[in-house]
This record gives C-alpha cells, structure tokens and sequence, in this order.
C-alpha cells in the first residue's frame, strides 16, 4: 500500500494536527522529502514531535521511514503508464497486470468506505421522491447503470446523457429530491454547477468523487470516496470507472435491502415480462 493512500484513508481519524500534517504531505510531496521533522513541523503548524507520531499512525517507525516510502510513491508516479501498459506486453503479463490492478483496486475502494457516511446516503434515497444522477463520458455510463438498476425495483431515477440537458434538469430538484454526482477529478464545470442548483433548492445531495481535495467534494453533503490512483493519462478511466461501480452497486443494494419482499417482487415481475416478450 501506497505512503499517500496510507494518508488518505485515514483522513477521518485524524485530530485537527494530523489534517494539517497530512495535507502538507499531499499537496508538497517532493519538497517534504527534504525536511527533518522539526522543520517540516515548523511548516506545517506542528510540533517534531506530531510529526512522529502522525508518521505511527499511519504506520511507519518515523518520519524517516514515512519519507522513504514517499519516495518511491513519486518515483512510481513517474513510471505508472509503463507499470500498467507497455508496448511490448505479452497477453499473458497484460493478463497478469490487469488481475492485480483490479484486486487492488477492490481493496483499497472498500477500506476507503465511511460506513457513517454511506448509510446516510442510502437512507436519503430511501426517502427520495426522485433521484437524479449527474455525470459525464465514464462516469456517465457509471450513473446509466444506477439508474437502469433503480428501474428494477421501482425506484425512480433518472440521468440524461446531454450535459446541457443534466445541467437544465437541476432547476426541477426539489427539496424532497436526491442528488447525485460522478466525477472522479470532481471538477466537471456542468456536473458542479448542477450540484450547486440542487443544493441551493434544498436537495440532499451526493458526491462520488477521488479522496482528494477537490471542487466537488466541499459541495456534496455526503462525499463517497474512491481511490486517488489515475494519473492524468488514463486508459479509459478503468480504476476510476470500477470503484464508482462499487459505490453505486452499495447504494443500490442498500435501497434493496429496505424492503426486500418489494424488491423480490419488483424484480421477478421484470424478468417475467422481458422474458414473455422475448419468448
């Protein structure tokens, strides 16, 4: 595991000292390589001694080792586009490389999750009249999937795939309406916007977004995280596109499970009359 996804999962835990240790850390990664504990301390607000014991807390001796492994989180950064796809891959290593991106990718979303935070969500849409999902390229297939899940079980929600026409529709949220927003940077300009109406008309809303500062998540009344791991060049967002998936499936089964012999019920009457058409 990663020295800066060892700091961010534990973001929730931390006392007002450790934020500020653990975002100098993030936003001066390089630079922090260069400082003993009492001058990054110094830097940061803090006492050496809070820099050492923040370093234990996220599971290192000290400072020392704390900064080692963050070297190499920058050494790795610079070569992840050839750690995940090379020219010369066989299929059997792309194979290989995709198993073990994809198991990773799985561990560390779920550590990432807020249980507090995830039931609030799912009890907001529990008592939503309408959902509307906000999202654009990856993360709009990401929100079509929701909602096609919804559909099943007789929950409405709704996202279009125009992002005028998203942008538009948050006029029409209302208080006793959810929102929610997919975008793994958080700083789509018509996903924020639209966020922002629904928020200013009283709406619940939900950000879906990289556990990281960013413009999204101090909009939402509910960010759910996933992994800050894509790099600028992305191959098709794929790390990003699976831990939104996981996010979703939870929000959606955690509906589910509110009334299960409705779900039950709505499901099997779906599959009925799909398989009668096809037949």
């Amino acid at each position: 595991m990663s020295c800066i996804y060892k700091i961010k999962k534990g973001f929730s835990t931390y006392t007002n000292t450790e934020v500020r240790i653990a975002e100098y850390i993030l936003e001066n990664k390089k630079e922090v390589l260069n400082y003993s504990a009492k001058v990054f301390g110094e830097k940061s607000g803090a006492s050496a001694a809070a820099v050492v014991r923040f370093s234990k807390k996220v599971g290192y001796k000290g400072f020392t080792e704390l900064k080692m492994d963050l070297a190499k989180d920058n050494e790795e950064e610079s070569m992840y586009i050839d750690d995940i796809l090379r020219e010369n891959d066989t299929m059997e290593l792309l194979v290989k490389k995709s198993e073990s991106h994809k198991i990773a990718t799985i561990n560390e979303t779920y550590k990432l999750i807020n249980i507090n935070y995830l039931e609030k969500a799912i009890e907001a849409l529990r008592n939503a009249r309408r959902i509307y999902l906000f999202g654009v390229g990856n993360s709009g297939i990401v929100a079509q999937d929701l909602v096609q899940k919804f559909s099943r079980i007789n929950v409405f929600a709704i996202h279009h795939n125009d992002s005028h026409v998203q942008l538009a529709s948050s006029v029409s949220i209302g208080k006793e309406d959810v929102a929610i927003a997919i975008s793994y940077r958080g700083n789509t300009r018509e996903v924020n916007s639209a966020m922002r109406q629904a928020k200013e008309n009283g709406a619940v809303t939900i950000g879906i977004t990289q556990y990281d500062k960013n413009a999204l998540s101090k909009i939402v009344d509910i960010p759910l995280y996933i992994p800050s791991e894509e790099k600028d060049i992305r191959y098709g967002a794929v790390s990003s596109r699976d831990s939104s998936f996981i996010i979703t499936d939870l929000l959606y089964l955690g509906v589910a499970k509110d009334d299960f012999a409705k779900t039950k019920h709505h499901i099997l009457k779906s599959r009925e009359l799909i398989i009668d058409t096809f037949r």
